[in-house]
């Protein structure tokens, strides 16, 4: 073999390894950080209904098959995930200026999940298991005057010992999406969410639509999917409406430490219009996605809700 042999030899075989390598199947761990908080409420000087969410999650796409992916054999992936979080609800705690006709009792929520994803051509199924304590153990108040004192800069709220008592807490949670339309740079897909166990219990069902470049919503950034993808860009603005029909929500029924259930139970709000609207980015290793929430809450006759969601995610091999 002579020397122009050699160098063509070579360099089929350095085409042949960027081939395979534009072949592989994108990444198999991520892991995902995630913030909410309602200070988009502009001119408040209080927190109300839904406060903060501290996210934290990993998520992997298993080596074999097991008995929990054989569940749909039909699937074309599967990925399992396991998550911690902590979530604050409290009422309208200002000294001074009151935003809410009816106050809700403090609650914190602390949990960790289990998740199992199952990704179609144009849908995915997902289950996801929480184990938690509702109540003083979370230490939610304390991170909240924590983020108040050295981030924000808000007042102090020291009510938190009035919060619903220690209470463990199970549920098991289902979602369902399913795109409708996609054409070029416009999706519509169609979303479902349930919770059954002891701190929520609710059904929910709602349509989103995607404007820009995006995946097939199985492997999209948009609903945490993209550990099915092979790490394509993505940029896209989503908005989206739904009704969520809640049959209990202990956050807001369960009683205080005083044993008073402060919310009547003739003005918890069953049937709740929410809407969101948010931008999305994904590119190889790394998502950003950032939704801003609008709800009519909880609670009959109170104000409307907002607050905002900030999620970005991080994939390796």
């Amino acid at each position: 073999m002579n020397l122009n042999q050699r160098i063509f030899f070579i360099a089929v075989l350095l085409l042949n390894f960027a081939i395979k390598a534009q072949e592989t199947p994108g990444y198999r761990y991520e892991i995902l950080l995630g913030h909410d908080n309602d200070f988009t409420v502009f001119g408040a000087r209080t927190d109300w209904h839904y406060t903060y969410g501290i996210h934290a999650a990993f998520n992997w796409k298993p080596f074999n098959e097991n008995f929990l992916s054989k569940v749909f054999p039909q699937k074309t992936a599967f990925s399992h995930g396991i998550g911690a979080h902590v979530q604050a609800y409290t009422p309208d705690y200002a000294r001074t200026f009151q935003i809410v006709r009816t106050r809700q009792p403090y609650a914190g929520w602390g949990y960790f999940d289990f998740a199992t994803n199952y990704a179609f051509e144009k849908s995915y199924v997902q289950f996801k298991l929480d184990l938690g304590i509702l109540g003083p153990a979370v230490q939610a108040g304390e991170i909240q005057n924590f983020i108040h004192e050295y981030f924000s800069k808000d007042i102090f709220v020291d009510n938190w010992e009035n919060q619903i008592p220690n209470t463990f807490g199970i549920n098991i949670r289902a979602e369902y999406a399913q795109d409708l339309i996609t054409q070029d740079w416009f999706s519509l897909y169609a979303l479902g969410r349930a919770s059954a166990g002891t701190i929520f219990n609710f059904a929910e069902a709602g349509l989103n639509f995607r404007i820009g470049k995006f995946l097939p919503i199985s492997q999209s950034v948009a609903r945490q999917q993209s550990l099915f993808g092979r790490g394509e860009t993505e940029f896209f603005l989503e908005a989206g409406v739904n009704m969520h029909f809640s049959a209990y929500n202990a956050t807001i029924e369960k009683a205080d430490a005083n044993g008073v259930k402060v919310v009547p139970q003739d003005l918890v709000n069953h049937s709740i219009f929410n809407g969101n609207i948010g931008l999305f980015f994904a590119s190889k290793r790394y998502t950003l996605g950032m939704k801003w929430n609008y709800t009519e809450g909880e609670i009959e006759g109170n104000k409307p809700h907002r607050f905002i969601i900030v999620a970005g995610t991080y994939k390796f091999n």
